[in-house]
């Protein structure tokens, strides 16, 4: 990137502008054919780089493991009711069926009662929640020193720049062009790796948490349709913004990293039986749901923000392309029944089980 003369600085009000409407070209039918984004890892395999990688971002693959997966938990939390409907009717025969099945107890399958089962629970937890940590300080590191260096390159010569920390943070996140001064990229001098590293492994490891629901069938329990929606969602959201390095999905890996390292530690206590006071898991819902809203809201913004790209030396838009906009797009539609799934679950779990006990004292 190069520099801006104290003169050309005094012709720019700032860094970034605000319009009423998204770019024209983000309304357009995304070109699926568009190449993969560059390899985002230091060592060079070439059966990985050539072939794994870019199958992993082919999208007939991602939506195709998203449906599978949504359609087999359909099916396997039916195997799993019928085993709890089956053990109610061995431990109380005569009785009627409860009319909310939610109510009959677990059916574990025999595996999950196995005590190397519950030590790989535990470390996979663990696993996730360290994961989690990683991903949160990586990435907001990155962001930190990205905006620095916007900062120290585009006013090296002024004393006294005019923008304010907002404006380096949306440069930093918008700008695509340059290979060296933006949030996608591998820093060599400032030691730090970009987004297409963070946001690729993030992917990755929405499929790994699909485990999350096998071991809730093998604990003999159906999976919600909270979670099916959320992991199989989750899948495509990612694949969108790798995909198509749509800038938004900063937020995606930021909030949720930060959300997962309190879920999955809250998760690793459990394992161990160690109980964390019910507000920390109220608390942690509440989060969740202000992640959806907040983050949703902050995606779609990214449509109306425009950045002084010195390599054109004009103003671009920070979403200027339908392929990044899909992203943007499919996070929208995702969150929307999420959030709403969430909220349902928090009236369920703390508002109407608050009430219950509140009438059983009276």
């Amino acid at each position: 990137m190069s520099g801006i003369n104290t003169t050309e600085s005094s012709l720019l009000d700032a860094l970034i502008q605000w319009k009423f409407f998204p770019d024209v070209n983000t309304f357009g039918i995304p070109d699926f054919s568009k190449p993969v984004p560059a390899w985002p890892f230091d060592f060079s395999n070439a059966l990985l780089r050539t072939v794994v990688y870019p199958v992993s971002l082919n999208g007939y693959i991602a939506l195709i493991f998203a449906t599978t997966y949504f359609l087999s938990v359909h099916h396997f939390n039916k195997v799993v009711q019928n085993r709890q409907i089956e053990q109610f009717q061995k431990t109380n025969p005569g009785e009627k069926l409860p009319k909310n099945l939610k109510q009959l107890k677990a059916a574990p399958f025999k595996i999950a009662t196995w005590r190397i089962f519950k030590v790989l629970v535990f470390l996979h937890n663990v696993f996730l929640c360290v994961y989690s940590v990683w991903t949160f300080i990586g990435m907001t590191r990155t962001i930190n020193q990205i905006s620095h260096k916007v900062f120290a390159v585009l006013f090296q010569d002024v004393k006294s720049s005019p923008l304010s920390r907002t404006e380096l943070f949306w440069h930093c996140v918008c700008n695509n062009n340059n290979t060296t001064d933006n949030i996608w990229s591998n820093s060599q001098d400032l030691n730090v790796k970009g987004l297409t590293f963070y946001a690729y492994l993030f992917y990755l490891s929405k499929y790994y948490e699909i485990l999350d629901t096998a071991i809730i069938l093998l604990k003999g329990r159906p999976s919600s349709l909270l979670q099916s929606y959320h992991h199989s969602g989750a899948i495509l959201c990612m694949w969108s913004g790798v995909r198509y390095m749509s800038s938004p999905i900063w937020i995606f890996v930021v909030f949720n990293s930060f959300i997962h390292s309190l879920m999955y530690f809250y998760f690793s206590l459990s394992c161990i039986k160690i109980r964390l006071p019910k507000w920390f898991k109220q608390s942690l819902t509440s989060l969740q749901i202000l992640q959806f809203v907040i983050g949703g809201s902050l995606a779609v913004v990214h449509l109306f923000v425009r950045y002084y790209d010195s390599v054109n030396g004009s103003f671009s838009s920070c979403i200027a392309t339908s392929e990044q906009a899909l992203a943007v797009y499919i996070n929208v539609f995702y969150l929307a029944p999420l959030t709403l799934l969430f909220a349902a679950f928090y009236i369920d779990s703390y508002k109407k089980k608050k009430a219950i006990v509140s009438k059983k004292k009276i």
